[in-house]
Formats: C-alpha cells, structure tokens, sequence
C-alpha cells in the first residue's frame, strides 16, 4: 500500500511538471510567432488534426468524470497524465525487480488493469450510482417545478430558478438541470430535454422529459401533469423498497441458517456427546 500510493506521488507530480512545462512552451512559442516576421512551414493541417483529436478525447473525458459527478476541470487535465506516468514507472519497477519471463508477463497485464481499466470501471460506477441517485430524487424537483409553474413562470424560467436553487439540496441534480437551463438558451427546449434524457437514461426521466415535450408541442397546462408525474414516482419508489424488503427474508436465511441454527444445534448436542464419550 505504501508502495503504490508512493507511484501514485510521483506520478502526479511528475504529470503536473510536464503538463506546466509544456503550457510554458506552448505560450513561448505563440509569443514568439507572434513577434517573429520570418516565415515558417505552415504545419496547420497537421495543428489542426492533432488538436481537433485532443479536443474530442478531452471532451469525452469531460463527459466521463461529469457524468460520474466529479465537476472540477483540473483534474481532468491531470487524469491521462497520471495514468500514463504510473503506467511507466510500474513497468520500470517490473523490468528492475522481476527476471523471470512469465512473472514478468502477468506483472505487466495486472499493471495494465490496475492503472488503466479500474479507473475507468470506477467512473463507470460512479456514473451508475449517480444516475440511481438522481432517479431517486427527480420528484422532488418535479414537485417544485410545479410550483414554480403554478406561480406563473415559465418552464426556461422554472429550470434556471431550480439550477440555482437545488443546489443545498442536492448537487448532482443540480448540475443536470443546471446544464438543462444553459443547453435550453442554445439549442431549445425540447433539444436541451432530448440531451437529459441521454445523459439521465432511466425511465422516470424520459417519462418527465416525454411530458414536458408534449406540453411545448401542444400547450396543454404542465403543472397538474408534473403533480401527478411526482406522486406516480413516490407510489413506484414505494413499491420497489418494499419488494426489496420482501427479498430481504429470503436473503437472510441463508445466514441464519448458517450461522445461528448449526451452532445452536452443536451447543444442544455438544454436552450430551462429550458425556457419552466420557462414559465410554
């Protein structure tokens, strides 16, 4: 454990210096473009095919870590490097401690899966658990949509008070509809809805976006619709709680049995064993 939280040290910082060195010689180098006259050879297609890869492979990590509920951009920035900087040092340790060549190989495939695939299992169960969560909490939200609509505003006006307003009760809900209000000045309502209900995939969801669609394209009253939506979501949380419960009997006797009956049943017979043993 020491061991590995020390790479993981040292990759970090290594992974900031690069990542400060090459931002350093990145804007030395447009400073001096800038100022230089003479003429270079035009490398833009090459820039721009390099830079249009790094600005999707950024992108789909951005997506990866929001949709696992991790919003600060700065680690982002440091996430590759530090994979590929423990993923070095792992293999130098490799090749200087272990001689043998199958040892080697199976070193090798653990430290791919340990520096590679879990972290991105590990996004891909925050991102799961985070979906739940939000699933859990959306009446509470549509509750206080309905309200807000009751009052008199709009549903833009309704998601912008929320996405400030959600943000003590629950962050991660926040965020969503937060994201919701931003897309929904840009590219419409019912594209901003479209998008929730891909980065939100559960049923409750589509059924509250699928509402909210048909009240933009008909303009039939959205605030009774929303009570109903809420209080069918408690009545199925309900009911889902309660058939885990009823697992739950099932679940434990498994345990009871093996833990509780079999030593009662030794403690019953063990003193009457030993006393026939003991005449014998």
């Amino acid at each position: 454990m020491i061991v590995i939280t020390f790479f993981i040290l040292i990759s970090a910082i290594i992974a900031y210096g690069i990542t400060r060195y090459l931002e350093y010689k990145a804007n030395k180098y447009k400073v001096k473009t800038f100022l230089d006259d003479r003429k270079h050879i035009n490398f833009s297609l090459f820039h721009e095919i390099i830079g249009s890869f790094g600005r999707i492979k950024q992108r789909e990590m951005r997506d990866k870590f929001e949709d696992a509920g991790i919003y600060n951009r700065e680690l982002l920035r440091y996430y590759t490097p530090i994979k590929i900087g423990l993923l070095i040092l792992s293999s130098i340790c490799i090749l200087l401690f272990v001689y043998e060549t199958k040892s080697m190989l199976i070193s090798v495939m653990i430290a791919i899966v340990t520096v590679i695939i879990i972290p991105d299992s590990y996004l891909a169960m925050r991102k799961k658990k985070l979906i739940e969560k939000n699933s859990r909490q959306l009446p509470y939200m549509i509750d206080m949509m309905s309200v807000c609509v009751q009052t008199g505003m709009t549903l833009e006006a309704a998601f912008r008070y929320l996405g400030n307003e959600l943000k003590s009760f629950d962050k991660d809900l926040c965020y969503q509809i937060r994201k919701t209000s931003d897309a929904a000045e840009v590219k419409g309502m019912e594209a901003a809805l479209s998008d929730l209900s891909r980065r939100v995939p559960t049923p409750q969801v589509r059924s509250f976006t699928l509402t909210l669609t048909q009240n933009i394209q008909y303009g039939t009253s959205v605030a009774p619709v929303l009570s109903d939506l809420a209080e069918d979501f408690r009545n199925e949380q309900i009911l889902i709680m309660e058939e885990k419960i009823g697992k739950l009997a099932a679940k434990m006797s498994a345990p009871l049995i093996l833990f509780i009956m079999f030593p009662i049943i030794i403690l019953i017979l063990a003193p009457g064993i030993s006393r026939m043993m003991s005449g014998n």
